[in-house]
């Protein structure tokens, strides 16, 4: 789940907005104040929950990876969150 982290949800929203998909680097770029490092960690938390997608294989090296949001995949995640808020339902407990 994305839960409320802050950093995460400013990424997902800028790559929602974004007409291009972007790299770790500009997005380390537009949000200003976040290192490159932690763009990377939440970036890869993102990918994994499904709601990030890349054009990468399984091994990057050296690649230009581009990322883009599943909207899709957020509009799920957002749904199984809101149901979890109104207690609908306890799926993803572990993950709040």
């Amino acid at each position: 789940m994305i839960g409320a982290n802050p950093i995460r949800a400013s990424i997902v929203r800028l790559l929602a907005q974004s007409s291009e998909p972007k790299t770790t680097g500009d997005i380390e770029r537009e949000l200003g104040g976040v290192t490159y490092q932690t763009v990377f960690r939440h970036i890869r938390e993102l990918e994994a929950e499904g709601i990030v997608t890349s054009n990468a294989r399984e091994n990057r090296g050296g690649q230009r990876v581009l990322y883009t949001v599943d909207r899709d995949a957020l509009r799920r995640e957002l749904d199984e969150y809101s149901r979890y808020l109104l207690g609908e339902s306890h799926e993803g407990d572990d993950a709040i």
